[in-house]
């Protein structure tokens, strides 16, 4: 026996967050359900892809004992949001199948046994702290952009995380540009370093920008990692790859600098980038005292041209960069000036803000 009765308003949105974990590949049936488990008056909704998991506990009006069933995600979901919103539907399984009910609507719904659904594995973990939950944002969202999207070498698809020395240190790379942005934490006291999959590091910033809570719970181990918030648990497998000595990417020994205000080196960007190459992103950068001269062309003879004051330390220079891995930064810098360190035309861009120290970005050059 499987009954229960929930607002609509307290079940909706932690569906719709638990959704993120369905699998979107149908490579099994079960895993394009939610499972809905009912412990003590609490109803617990989970959903996997065998990669990520979702978990949100909520409360709910039942006199079930423990049990559980699981529905199909999107069907079941369509349905709840269907309803007005000041209902409370019931929600009862019966005869392989579970009926929605609400004032005079209702639905019957296919269901699969929840002894189907796939149980997470348990894993001791090998580091566990707490941290603010708008620090660990910043800390992902200032560097998961420069992840690779589908690239074969499987390391440059998902963000490290290294506990270390008394801080958390977050870096993503797909080969021709990386960030890194580190986070200083009295709670970490041993080494460890994981590797998470794009997707995974996508649906904790989405689930992170929607909860309420301060602070948050993170535990790792050798294969998983997982985070936990008051209401919802994410756990996510790890990227068996080993990342590279990122430390070893950061240019030193660099002989020419530029400071500039990061909003007009962004709006000029922005303006130069309408006629650079549309697959390339190709821009020049031609450093000359007091000045930062961009040029953009493309295969049509067009051509935008646009100089912005600057304080430069060092000899003339042009080079190449994706124009698009530079706005990509600039969007998520804070309004300061910002500083870009560089020494000849084949060696690497240094872009740092002067109002965080703990940030670093590297872009390739590229030849024009």
């Amino acid at each position: 026996m499987f009954e229960l009765a929930i607002a609509k308003s307290e079940l909706l949105p932690r569906l719709l967050m638990v959704a993120g974990a369905v699998d979107k590949r149908q490579s099994l049936a079960i895993l394009s359900n939610i499972l809905l488990y009912i412990r003590q008056n609490r109803l617990v909704l989970t959903a996997t892809d065998l990669e990520i998991e979702i978990s949100a506990a909520l409360e709910c009006v039942s006199s079930t004992a423990d049990g559980g069933i699981t529905v199909p995600a999107k069907k079941f979901i369509d349905i709840v949001r269907s309803l007005d919103d000041e209902i409370t539907p019931t929600i009862k399984a019966q005869d392989n199948a579970v009926v929605i009910k609400a004032g005079r609507s209702q639905f019957k719904l296919a269901i699969l046994p929840a002894d189907q659904f796939p149980a997470s594995e348990q894993e001791l973990p090998e580091v566990e702290f707490s941290v603010a939950k708008s620090e660990f944002i910043h800390l992902l969202q200032s560097t998961h952009f420069a992840m690779s999207q589908q690239d074969v070498r499987v390391f440059l698809n998902g963000l490290l995380l290294e506990f270390a020395g008394n801080s958390i240190t977050s870096v993503a790379t797909d080969g021709h540009r990386m960030a890194i942005c580190k986070l200083a934490s009295d709670k970490i006291h041993t080494l460890h370093r994981l590797l998470l999959p794009r997707k995974g590091v996508h649906e904790i910033l989405r689930l992170l920008n929607s909860v309420p809570d301060e602070s948050i719970n993170i535990a790792a181990g050798k294969g998983h990692f997982s985070l936990t918030t008051a209401e919802y648990t994410f756990t996510s497998k790890l990227i068996e790859a080993r990342f590279p000595p990122y430390i070893k990417a950061i240019p030193v020994d660099n002989d020419k600098f530029v400071l500039i205000e990061r909003e007009s080196f962004k709006r000029a960007l922005s303006r130069i980038i309408i006629l650079a190459n549309e697959k390339s992103r190709a821009v020049m950068l031609h450093i000359q005292p007091g000045c930062l001269t961009l040029v953009a062309n493309n295969q049509e003879q067009e051509e935008a041209t646009e100089s912005i004051e600057a304080q430069v330390d060092g000899n003339d220079l042009k080079i190449g960069v994706n124009a698009s891995y530079l706005m990509d930064v600039l969007n998520f810098m804070p309004d300061a000036l910002v500083r870009l360190s560089m020494s000849t035309t084949d060696r690497s861009i240094l872009v740092e803000s002067l109002a965080n120290e703990n940030y670093q970005y590297i872009i390739m050059p590229m030849k024009l």
